[in-house]
């Protein structure tokens, strides 16, 4: 596949994960069980954020409250569309420096096979 090629494809991707993520927030709000996936990443992102941030200003017990259940569900359903996106976009720069090394690679054994036989004709 020439660079072009996989420029484009790697747009059109991202491109397509966006509805996706935007599907993963509507069904968030529909389904039970993934409301209560979306409460349940909410409230640990939530605490964890809190606890890192009063740890960095000194404070060391705080009572942290939860989140109530719609803002939780909005703030999970936004953490799994982003995170969708990212790992998206992350797995095509993978795949693309992968493609990148394999070909420059595939170039020096390519030019070591040349040295290879000419050196053995000499």
């Amino acid at each position: 596949m020439s660079g072009i090629a996989l420029k484009l494809t790697s747009l059109l991707v991202r491109t397509v994960a966006k509805p996706i993520a935007t599907a993963l927030k509507t069904q968030a709000k529909e389904h039970e069980f993934f409301k209560r996936a979306c409460i349940g990443i909410a409230q640990t992102v939530h605490t964890t954020d809190l606890t890192l941030r009063m740890s960095l200003l000194g404070e060391k017990r705080i009572k942290i409250r939860p989140l109530n259940d719609t803002k939780a569900v909005e703030n999970g359903a936004n953490f799994l569309s982003e995170f969708f996106i990212f790992s998206v976009a992350g797995s095509l720069i993978f795949y693309e420096s992968y493609r990148s090394r394999k070909k420059a690679s595939d170039e020096r054994d390519a030019i070591a096979d040349d040295i290879n036989v000419l050196q053995s004709e000499i």
